[in-house]
């Protein structure tokens, strides 16, 4: 899990400016065309579950949110990004669902993220662990991430992972070590649901506590 660098990559991309934000949607969707199929991964999992509480981490611009209010038994959903100009333009995007999210501007790069957003039953990300700009921060994102989940509670972590043409590659881990951050965070059951892209979404579950003598 160790990077050829071991120095944060610096941030390039300011998405806290409305302009750069609504830049990287486009750039994504024409980069990224296999988005719509993660998104049916994403709920394709959550499916069998109801009444979820859900927490969105790098929300950005409401597209996931809006697969998963659209498709998905939610009760609440927790929206947090960094920048407020990702916020605004999630809010348009979602148009009524907007109604139904919590927007929340925190930056979960900052070891205190968690506090006070209460219990999830899910938490889902999609693109946007890298943001943590090094990959052995991966482990401490997911591990504060399982504070948030009930037991028996789903983590969806999808993001790039490492091939020759990767750029920068100390934001990526090798596809084998995005499950092994999982492990290594503490989550069981670990499987990869989707992958295309050099991208691949996996899930991971938060133990259930045994009782004594179990």
């Amino acid at each position: 899990m160790t990077g050829d660098d071991d120095d944060d990559v610096p941030i390039r991309v300011d998405f806290r400016d409305p302009a750069t934000a609504r830049a990287w949607i486009e750039d994504t969707r024409i980069k990224r065309p296999y988005r719509p199929r993660f998104f049916a991964a994403f709920c394709a999992a959550l499916s069998s579950r109801s009444r979820l509480r859900i927490l969105e981490l790098g929300s950005g611009p409401g597209q996931l949110a809006a697969e998963i209010l659209g498709r998905c038994d939610v009760h609440t959903y927790v929206a947090l990004d960094v920048s407020p100009a990702m916020h605004e333009l999630a809010a348009g995007h979602l148009g009524d669902l907007a109604a139904r999210v919590n927007f929340v501007t925190r930056d979960f790069r900052e070891p205190a993220w968690p506090a006070d957003l209460g219990t999830f039953e899910a938490i889902v990300t999609l693109q946007a662990a890298h943001e943590t700009r090094h990959k052995r921060h991966l482990v401490p994102l997911l591990e504060r991430a399982r504070t948030l989940l009930t037991p028996g509670g789903i983590l969806l972590y999808a993001d790039h992972y490492l091939t020759p043409e990767t750029r920068l590659p100390a934001l990526a881990p090798a596809r084998e070590d995005q499950g092994l951050a999982l492990e290594r965070a503490g989550y069981v059951a670990i499987e990869r649901r989707h992958d295309e892209g050099n991208m691949a979404l996996w899930c991971g579950t938060n133990p259930v506590a045994m009782g004594p003598g179990r």
